[in-house]
Order: C-alpha cells, then structure tokens, then sequence
C-alpha cells in the first residue's frame, strides 16, 4: 500500500510539473524601478484584468490624454512573470483616477519640474495624485511595474502606497549621432526606455569632427559635413523628437561643441577652421579647431545658434568645450595668423585665447537684445579656465578612478559651480561581466565638501559615446546599464547604496522593457525572461 502511494504521487508530481528548470538568478515581481522614495506594500493582492480596467482623469492636457492612452494600450498587451502568490486573493481593481492639481503646460518640461507623486492602491478604485502632470507621468509608469502576471490567476497587483519624488532634478542619458547616425525611430525608442526608468534629459550629442547631421536652414552648407544626405536630420524632424520627449516628460539638450571636434564644419565651410601645422611648419590638415580671428565665423555661429535656440525649446544648450588640448598646439599655436592675433590682443597663451573665445561667444549668444537667450552647460574644461558663464553648469567626465572623479567634483562646486558628473557613467566602454554593479555603487556626492557644494550637484547623464555603436546595438548596449544609473539618480540614497540588493529588481525590469519589445541585453549572466525578446530577422 505505501508503495502505491509513492507511486500515486510520483505519477501526480510528474504530470504536474512546469516546462522549465529553475531560473538561476530569481525576478521579483511587481516592484518598480528605480525604487521609490517611501513605498508601503501591503498583505493584499488585488486581481488585474485589463480588459475591465480603466485609467481615467478630468485633466483634458494633451500630455495627460495621451499618457493614458499609451498605458491603457500597455496594459492591455502586457505580458508577465510566473508567480505563485502565498496571500489572499481579493477583488478585481477596477479603475486608477489620475489627479493632477497643476495647469497644462503649454512648453516642454524644463530644469526643477515638479515630478513628485502619490500613489495609492488601496481599494479597487487606485488614485495617483500629483502637483504637476510630470508627476503624474512617473506615477503610471510606477504603476504599470506594480502589475505583473501569473499563469495560474492571471494578472495582479499588490495593494501598496507609495510616496515618490526624484533625488536629483537633472538626470539624462547622451546619444551621439555623429559617430554613427541613429534613426528618427531609434532615437525615440531611447526616449520612451528613458521614460520607463524615469530619465528626464536627453543630451544629444547631435554633431562632431566625423559628421555634421544637423540640417541647418540658417547655414544650409554646414551639413554638407553629415555622411550621405540621408543621414541628416531635418528641423521638423529634430521639432518631432521634441514633440515626442514633451509627451514622455523628458527634455532634449542640445550640444554643438565647440571650439574642438569641428571637423565635420569645415566640410561646408572650411574658413571656420584654422590651419594646421607641425613644429616645423608643415601642414597637417587635421583641422579640427575654429578659427576665432576670422569675423565670418562670428556670423556663422550667430545665426546658426539663433537658429538652435529656436528649434530647441528647452532652456539650456550644451555648448561643449572639452579636449581643445589635442589640437591647440598645431592649430593654434603654430599658426602664424592665430599668434599674431594673440599679439594683437595682449593674449599670452593659447589658454587665454580659448577664455576669450568662450566670453565673446557667451556674450555674442545672451547679449541683452537677443529675442531668445539660453543658459548654458559646458565641459568642465570650460569652467577649469575660470571663465566667467552666469549659471552655467559644469559636465564632469574625467577622471580615471573614483577618488579622481569625485576629486573633480569638488573642485568644479568649490568655486560655486552647478555641477552634473558623468565621469563614472561612460557606458560606451563594456565589458564581460556584470559591470552595471560599478555603475550603480557610483555617487555624485560621494566627495569631500561642505553642504552648500553638495546641493549644487543637480545630477548627472549615462554617456554612449558613437564610435562602436550604431542602430544594431544602441538599445542593447545601453539597456539595463543605464538602468542602474537612473536609479541612482531618483532614487534614496542610503536605500541603494548595495547592488546586490538591487540585482533581483533589475532582472525584472530588464524582463520588463524585453516583454514590452525592446532588444536589451541580459544584466547578470544566464537566465530567461517568460516573454523574451524575438527579434523580427529575415531568415
């Protein structure tokens, strides 16, 4: 008899057994990323079918209207994780009412937009309340991480109340588009994955010394410098992607590096540019740095920046400024019309030419008739020269090691500067294992200074720099690396400082953007997704 029984429960245990091994690195379900300031998870899970489900809002803004529709639309295609709940199983949720106590905004969301929220999952009615419709935007995306799927009940979601708010006010992500072009599509994709971690700045890196895309109406003949003329970027293209990051709560910033990384310019208008020369005078043609002694440039960078500033909404402009020190020497230095230009104007060095580049520009662009006037961000370089910037922000990338980077970061505060770090954040280099955990461990105020430095650190960007990325890879390459970076970005401080404690939430969402269609890459070694990404190839 006893034998029987084994075997009865052999049989039963077989014939009931899940089409999988073991995932080697156990998901969470329902949490959200990046953690939120203050959340309460209750006991009770309430059942989840979209279908009967209904996001609603009296708030007519455009922004609102259609974050609904986009969420409603998620939710109804959704896939999710496996799960065998161990609490009790309640009622249906029914609705989420969407309150928003601010005004439509007419403009694109710019630096200290209000993105706090409150979210409240309580009862089969669940309120999300926000002051500005930013807030609300986190708020759904919050919201749509606390459903998830389980094969034998369905979709759920756990009763919770959350109280959310970003740590930092700036945090972006850098695309270069000059390296290698990015679609239209591309770049969008990009925004929305920046929208479901909860970046708000996309820094685009739009040209360099390798291709000029930008297709200028003010100086059409600068992007004679982009690759083919399909790879260009046209205004109301470049108007479409703002359009679009409105929508999502996230800003463009612009960049137009200068008086460096130029090349690409002097493919239309190669006056722009000086000549370059070696410590014997011959010519080197790697001409990569403006010529400031030539008034035409003056005009140039006028209306081309008039016309920036135009299609670009967002209150600030990047306005480059780093690694001049690659061509100083050739370019400015043995060039005999350059030096005599430096005699002309008492100017000892090339250091003092590059300041008086810097102030002319600065004081040409804000100058008090201007219609449209713009602050600015600047390559630490800039600020390092002690050039006098009203408010510019200082975009720190050097530094080989922690103690370096945080280093750079106090000085550039300690002479009162805003400050944005990215040093630690260069997600162009890879690597071979799990390295999203130096990413994550990575602070920006870890350094030495007094409270009122601190507070001038507004946050920092992910960077991926184009050389070996193009539209194959730019999803993968950056998703969920960058993950780790916009958590650290948003979220508490002392409630992340450990990324082994992170992994398990990362490994969901990272199943989470894949369920939803985007191509990114695993982020800790061997495991699955229940909904994988299946690429779309012609075989």
């Amino acid at each position: 008899m006893p034998r029987a029984v084994l075997i009865f429960c052999f049989l039963y245990l077989a014939s009931h057994c899940k089409c999988a091994w073991p995932d080697p690195y156990v998901k969470t379900h329902g949490e959200i990323w990046p953690l939120p300031q203050q959340i309460e998870r209750k006991e009770t899970v309430w059942s989840f079918d979209p279908k009967k489900f209904a996001i609603r809002s009296a708030s007519k803004c455009d922004i609102i209207v259609e974050a609904i529709k986009r969420y409603t639309a998620r939710l109804l295609t959704m896939r999710g994780y496996e799960h065998q709940p161990d609490i009790s199983f309640q009622d249906p949720l029914s609705s989420l009412e969407v309150v928003v106590e601010g005004e439509c905004p007419q403009g694109v969301p710019q630096l200290g937009m209000d993105e706090s929220y409150k979210l409240n999952v309580t009862s089969s009615d669940a309120v999300l309340r926000a002051a500005e419709v930013w807030g609300a935007l986190r708020g759904l995306e919050s919201f749509s991480h606390l459903v998830y799927y389980n094969v034998s009940q369905g979709h759920m979601i756990r009763s919770t109340i959350i109280k959310d708010f970003p740590r930092f006010p700036h945090r972006g992500v850098l695309l270069d588009t000059s390296r290698h072009f990015l679609s239209v599509n591309a770049i969008k994709a990009n925004i929305e994955l920046m929208s479901q971690n909860k970046f708000n700045v996309f820094h685009w890196h739009i040209v360099d010394n390798e291709a000029f895309p930008y297709a200028s109406e003010a100086i059409p003949s600068l992007s004679d410098g982009a690759y083919t003329c399909n790879h260009k970027y046209s205004l109301e293209q470049i108007k479409d992607i703002v359009a679009y990051a409105r929508l999502r709560g996230v800003r463009v910033v612009a960049e137009f590096d200068t008086p460096g990384h130029m090349q690409s310019w002097g493919k239309g208008m190669q006056s722009l540019l000086t000549r370059c020369f070696d410590s014997e005078g011959r010519e080197t043609f790697d001409r990569s740095l403006i010529d400031p002694t030539n008034e035409d440039t003056w005009d140039v960078l006028l209306a081309l920046f008039e016309e920036v500033f135009a299609v670009f909404p967002e209150n600030y402009v990047h306005l480059g400024g780093d690694e001049t020190e690659f061509w100083i020497p050739d370019c400015w230095e043995h060039n005999k019309n350059i030096t005599t230009f430096m005699s002309l104007y008492g100017l000892k060095s090339a250091r003092d030419l590059e300041q008086w580049y810097f102030s002319k520009l600065i004081n040409m662009l804000n100058a008090p008739h201007r219609e449209i006037r713009k602050r600015f961000i600047v390559w630490q370089e800039v600020l390092d020269m002690d050039i006098e910037v009203a408010n510019a922000i200082a975009h720190v990338w050097k530094g080989g090691s922690t103690a370096e980077q945080m280093q750079e970061m106090a000085d550039v505060t300690s002479k009162g500067h805003y400050a944005l770090l990215s040093a630690c954040w260069y997600l162009d280099y890879i690597h071979t294992a799990a390295d999203w955990f130096d990413y994550y461990k990575c602070d920006p105020q870890e350094f030495n200074g007094s409270s009122t430095q601190k507070n001038l650190v507004l946050g920092g960007e992910a960077t991926l720099w184009g050389e070996w990325v193009d539209e194959s890879n730019v999803i993968s390459r950056l998703w969920p690396r960058a993950s780790a970076v916009a958590e650290r970005l948003w979220s508490d401080k002392e409630q992340t400082k450990d990324p082994s404690k992170a992994w398990h939430r990362l490994y969901e969402m990272q199943c989470r953007m894949a369920s939803r269609g985007y191509p990114v890459q695993p982020a800790y070694g061997p495991g699955f997704c229940d909904f994988e990404y299946h690429a779309a190839l012609p075989v």
